[in-house]
């Protein structure tokens, strides 16, 4: 209990880093929707290396798991997938690679809720309660695979950009907070 007494005194006595990580995120979210062709560049490679990541861990899993793992075969052949688009991705010049991931980061979810309404399916057959609220969100996953896939790359690549600034800048949000209520706890805690 003491060690835990002494690191929350460590996390509130620099409250201030939190401070700087959540401006730093505010302002790289709104540098992305300010550059939203730099973002998209950026983003492609990032995705080129959580596919590529992805996909082998993806392939260890149900390789490791095969007997105790009905349907391993399924994750296997999404691992594969994983790594076949990040070669892709990666082999592919720069400009052609931005667009079509936008293409490969909808047929990628497709295939992860199709994956999913599976595994969603799995656990209803062992019996574990709550499955029906993982095989909702997968067809909401899958739903919006299919909207993301046949609207226009413009629109794609912008939604692309805007959630991920979006999340940053939450993010960002929440560390400022954090910083603050932290702040308040050393006031409270630690005068000087």
């Amino acid at each position: 209990m003491k060690d835990l007494v002494e690191e929350m005194r460590g996390a509130v006595r620099h409250w201030w880093t939190s401070l700087i990580i959540g401006l730093l995120a505010v302002v790289l979210g709104v540098w992305c929707l300010f550059t939203p062709m730099a973002t998209l560049g950026a983003l492609t490679m990032l995705f080129i290396a959580a596919f590529l990541a992805s996909g082998i861990f993806e392939i260890i899993f149900p390789a490791g798991n095969r007997r105790r793992l009905r349907g391993w075969g399924w994750a296997l052949t999404g691992g594969i997938v994983d790594v076949l688009l990040g070669i892709m991705l990666a082999a592919a010049p720069a400009p052609a690679a931005t667009a079509v991931l936008i293409y490969f980061v909808g047929f990628w979810i497709m295939l992860r809720s199709l994956w999913a309404i599976g595994g969603a399916s799995e656990l209803s057959a062992l019996g574990v309660r709550g499955w029906g609220w993982l095989l909702a969100l997968a067809i909401a996953s899958f739903i919006f695979s299919l909207v993301f896939i046949f609207s226009s790359p413009i629109f794609g690549g912008a939604f692309v950009v805007a959630f991920f600034s979006t999340a940053i800048i939450a993010y960002g949000l929440f560390r400022i907070w954090l910083a603050v209520k932290l702040k308040a706890v050393k006031d409270a805690a630690m005068p000087e």
